[in-house]
């Protein structure tokens, strides 16, 4: 739990952070995009690079390798 909220800290871009934090409370694609006025494609390109820095981090669920084979929530 520390490293994930090492993690949070490190975050200064306002549309990762609350990226991350609707996908934490369980927030669609669909919901961020229209909370943050983004389109899809620059959501997916928000959760690429949080997914690549918390890799780099040493958070990286085992799913993630299935997801990126069988992406569902886009």
């Amino acid at each position: 739990m520390e490293l994930v909220r090492q993690y949070l800290e490190t975050i200064r871009d306002e549309t990762q952070r609350m990226v991350c934090f609707l996908f934490m409370r369980g927030c669609t694609p669909d919901d961020i995009c229209r909370e943050l006025k983004i389109s899809h494609e620059r959501l997916e390109l928000v959760r690429q690079s949080v997914e690549t820095e918390m890799r780099n981090f040493g958070l990286a669920p085992e799913d993630w390798r299935e997801r990126e084979e069988n992406p569902k929530w886009i």
